[in-house]
C-alpha cells in the first residue's frame, strides 16, 4: 500500500488564471455568479453561489500538484478535483468547465519552472476540447486526447493538429475495448 498525502488546495491566484483565459472572460464569470440560487452558463454549466470559489480552488490544487512535483516534494500527484476543466475554452465555459485546469497546470510548469516540453494526456469519453483549445498555440505542449467519437462536444478529429501539430487526436469507435485499442 502506497502512502497517500492528502492536502489542501489553495485557491488559485489570478495572475495564474491569466496564463490560460484572458479577463475579461473572469470578470464575466464573476459578473454571473449568483449570491443564491443558480445561473445557467449554457446547458450543462451552472454556477451558484459557491461554484466560482471551488473552481479558483481546482485550478488551485493543478498549481500546488505542478509545485509539489517540479520542487521535489512529491514523485507524483492526482488531483481529484470538481468542477472539472477539460471543456473550459479561452473565454467560454462549458460540458460543467469554468477553468482549463490540466492546460493551466501545464502553461504554469512551462512558464514558472522553465520546463521546454510538457505533455498533457486526455484520456476520456468525451474530447478535452477545452484543453485542445487552451493548448492550440502553445509550442513547447503537446496535447493528446483519446475519446470516443461521434460524442458531445463534437470535436476531436484526427486532422485537428494544433498550430505547430501539438495536437494529436485519437478518436475511437463507440465499444472500444482495450485489444481494438492496441
Amino acid at each position: 500500500r502506497l502512502p497517500v498525502e492528502f492536502l489542501s488546495a489553495p485557491l488559485a491566484q489570478e495572475a495564474d488564471l491569466l496564463r490560460v483565459h484572458p479577463q475579461q472572460y473572469l470578470d464575466a464569470l464573476r459578473a454571473a455568479s449568483p449570491a443564491h440560487g443558480n445561473a445557467a452558463l449554457d446547458a450543462d454549466t451552472h454556477l451558484s453561489a459557491g461554484s466560482l470559489k471551488a473552481a479558483y480552488r481546482a485550478a488551485g490544487g493543478v498549481l500546488l500538484a505542478v509545485d509539489q512535483v517540479l520542487s521535489g516534494a512529491a514523485q507524483n500527484t492526482f488531483v481529484a478535483t470538481r468542477p472539472p476543466g477539460h471543456h473550459a475554452e479561452t473565454a467560454k465555459a462549458m460540458g460543467f468547465c469554468l477553468f482549463g485546469n490540466a492546460a493551466l497546470g501545464a502553461k504554469y510548469a512551462l512558464d514558472r519552472y522553465g520546463l521546454q516540453r510538457v505533455a498533457v494526456v486526455d484520456f476520456d469519453v468525451h474530447h478535452g476540447n477545452g484543453t485542445q483549445d487552451l493548448l492550440w498555440e502553445e509550442p513547447r505542449a503537446l496535447f493528446v486526447s483519446t475519446h470516443q467519437m461521434p460524442l458531445w462536444p463534437g470535436s476531436g478529429a484526427p486532422d485537428e493538429k494544433g498550430a505547430f501539430d501539438n495536437i494529436i487526436n485519437l478518436p475511437l469507435a463507440p465499444e472500444t475495448d482495450g485489444q481494438a485499442m492496441r
